[in-house]
């Protein structure tokens, strides 16, 4: 199955999980896990080295995932590259539209862009690896902070994990209280790897990409310093990670390059697209993302104009009786 396909999949059962109350039903599997190896390091800072630990099996798993992702987004920002000019041709009839139809027909025709060149519009993105993580989030949270769950005094793993959490540290972080410091970093280095992922690609697609390249570190200092320290710790444990893999990225990325530009055969169908002459595919159960939103903005387009034709006729008749009704008038007059 492809990973596309396994997002949505992977998101019911999220939300099952959650709907469930079992969203937590990794926790005692973890805090096991933490008491081993806080047993095997036999040191005060034992379980926070424990949640690098498991940081680093966890991503270990999913960086084939990872990688295969990433190549994709960056295979679709090369051929995003080599479409610029016309989309730069469809952002100018944007601005320049006068009408909403004009308007209407500008968005179609990117949508047309995107999809007769087989580019996905979202660049690549994919969400599977991090809902696949959310349950271990949950878990360690709960892991680490028992009293979340219902009924945790009933559970002997629960009451010895809150004992020893509850004055735990690492180098002198608390792991179960907040920690600014730790956000800080956390969303320090989300951002230097925002800015690594932004290396080699087109002056364009970093405007674009610009409010992305805030939104994420931003979004991860606020979950790190609204949790614990022991999330906080895995989040920026992920983040070193996700800074090495970018940088992996970065190096392939010459080699994808040449692959693009031998195999991507650009198709220039911008003025074809503008004008209307590019037919939206009848959209079904198959049908892509891009097809569904170009009917949806070409049903709109007809509608609008369906609107407007109705809206005359009605017009012309109003006119006529009142053109009749003064004849009349006229007529009685004279009389």
């Amino acid at each position: 199955m492809k990973i596309k396909g396994l997002t949505p999949i992977l998101i019911v059962i999220l939300i099952i999980l959650f709907f469930t109350g079992h969203i937590y039903f990794l926790a005692p599997y973890l805090a096991n896990f933490m008491q081993i190896v806080e047993g095997m390091f036999n040191d005060s800072n034992a379980i926070g080295w424990s949640i690098l630990v498991l940081t680093f099996i966890v991503r270990l798993v999913l960086l084939p995932m990872q990688l295969h992702q990433s190549r994709n987004m960056t295979i679709q920002q090369e051929k995003m590259r080599l479409l610029q000019p016309q989309l730069t041709r469809v952002q100018e009839a944007q601005k320049n539209a006068k009408t909403p139809d004009e308007q209407a027909r500008a968005t179609q025709a990117m949508m047309h862009i995107y999809r007769e060149n087989n580019v996905s519009m979202l660049g690549g993105m994919n969400f599977s690896t991090l809902v696949i993580q959310w349950p271990i989030f949950s878990g360690l949270y709960a892991a680490i902070n028992p009293s979340i769950i219902h009924g945790w005094k009933g559970m002997d793993w629960a009451l010895n994990q809150a004992a020893e959490i509850k004055s735990a540290t690492f180098f002198g972080i608390h792991l179960a209280q907040p920690s600014i410091g730790l956000a800080i970093a956390t969303g320090l280095i989300y951002l230097i790897q925002s800015y690594l992922s932004t290396l080699g690609i087109a002056p364009e697609q970093k405007k674009q990409m610009r409010t992305m390249m805030f939104m994420m570190p931003i979004m991860m200092f606020m979950m790190t310093f609204f949790t614990n320290a022991g999330i906080g710790l895995y989040f920026m444990g992920g983040a070193v990670i996700m800074v090495l893999q970018t940088l992996m990225i970065n190096l392939w990325r010459p080699r994808l390059r040449r692959h693009v530009g031998a195999n991507f055969e650009v198709k220039d169908v911008v003025e074809d697209a503008l004008a209307g002459r590019i037919k939206t595919p009848e959209t079904g159960k198959n049908s892509s993302f891009m097809d569904k939103m170009a009917a949806a903005q070409q049903q709109a387009a007809q509608q609008g104009q369906t609107e407007r034709k109705d809206v005359t006729p009605n017009n012309k008749e109003k006119n006529s009786q009142r053109l009749s009704n003064r004849e009349k008038n006229q007529r009685n007059k004279q009389k």
